[in-house]
């Protein structure tokens, strides 16, 4: 998709590359999927080529798909802040796993059959 979009924009991978800061032969690796995309490059990838990040997400997301707005938002952010926001980013995801994993049933443990003196009450002599 990327490659599509620059090149209906008319603008070279050295051109592109160039005004993102990163090799022509990195963004060829990202063109072709050989390269996972960080934030930050698509981000400024997206403003380069004069569109809005969300545009350029497919628009079949299904559940996801009420995050174009947040990415769009995402680009007005300043690059100096990004690697905090993946940060922050990242902190949901776990905490939104650590939630998931907590709601999921456990599963029961066996218990011992012998008495336990801390479970039960003491009885008290006379």
């Amino acid at each position: 998709m990327l490659r599509q979009l620059r090149e209906s924009k008319a603008r070279s991978q050295a051109d592109v590359a160039r005004s993102v800061g990163i090799s022509p032969a990195h963004l060829a690796r990202l063109e072709t999927g050989q390269r996972g995309l960080y934030l930050e490059d698509f981000i400024t990838i997206a403003a380069v080529l004069g569109e809005k990040p969300g545009n350029l997400l497919p628009n079949d997301l299904g559940d996801i798909g009420h995050l174009k707005p947040l990415i769009d938002r995402l680009a007005s952010v300043s690059p100096d802040f990004l690697p905090r926001v993946a940060a922050i980013i990242g902190k949901i995801v776990l905490l939104t796993e650590d939630i998931a994993s907590a709601s999921e049933p456990q599963p029961q443990s066996k218990q011992k059959t012998g008495k336990s003196t801390a479970a039960q009450p003491r009885k008290s002599r006379r």
